[in-house]
């Protein structure tokens, strides 16, 4: 019996993507794929991306005209990871939005 022949003891290599458990299917030619699927290369490389970026807390400017809303009463708190942002708080005073914005720092920080 050649070590061809011998049946393997190894389980078949399974997606890298987190959360996937799919098992990847033999390739006839070449390097053996790391992903099941071009979602799951997406997610991963998406995943990795978050994973380097840190989150910071931004205290802005809103636009007060667009919603009738008081100049002293147009800034808002937004949350940022790389080119990725939410709008957390909007229409708040200055120093509301300072403090909002000091409270989601520390929580971040105590990760």
């Amino acid at each position: 019996m050649t070590p061809r022949d011998r049946p393997s003891s190894q389980a078949p290599p399974t997606c890298a993507a987190p959360g996937c458990t799919q098992t990847l299917a033999p390739q006839p030619t070449g390097r053996p794929g790391r992903y099941c699927s071009a979602s799951c290369r997406s997610r991963a490389q998406r995943a990795r991306q978050r994973a380097q970026a840190p989150v910071s807390v931004e205290v802005d400017v809103g636009s007060a005209s667009s919603k009738g809303r008081h100049p002293s009463r147009s800034w808002m708190v937004r949350l940022r990871r790389g080119p990725d942002s939410v709008i957390v708080a909007i229409g708040l005073p200055r120093p509301a939005a300072e403090r909002l914005a000091a409270h989601i720092a520390d929580l971040l920080e105590a990760r």
